[in-house]
């Protein structure tokens, strides 16, 4: 049986925001989605500590900014 939307969600837990990674060789490219899977925010962030200590700064923002509980993150192979 194919999996809808409604039943992926139901893996989350409630009020989580979803962060998207597709990494790269020099930058990566992120996305913060709501479990309706409405994207929150967009971001690139380099390849470094620097820049992921941006990328968990602007997820940590975005959790604040639309009072979620909490992120969970799906990187790219």
């Amino acid at each position: 049986m194919k999996n809808t939307p409604a039943r992926e969600t139901k893996q989350l837990p409630e009020r989580y925001l979803v962060a998207g990674v597709e990494p790269h060789k020099k930058k990566h490219a992120a996305v913060a989605i709501t479990q309706e899977f409405a994207a929150q925010a967009k971001f690139k962030f380099d390849n470094s500590s620097d820049g992921l200590g941006m990328m968990l700064d602007r997820a940590r923002a975005e959790i604040v900014k639309s009072r979620y509980r909490g992120l969970m993150f799906a990187i790219e192979t």
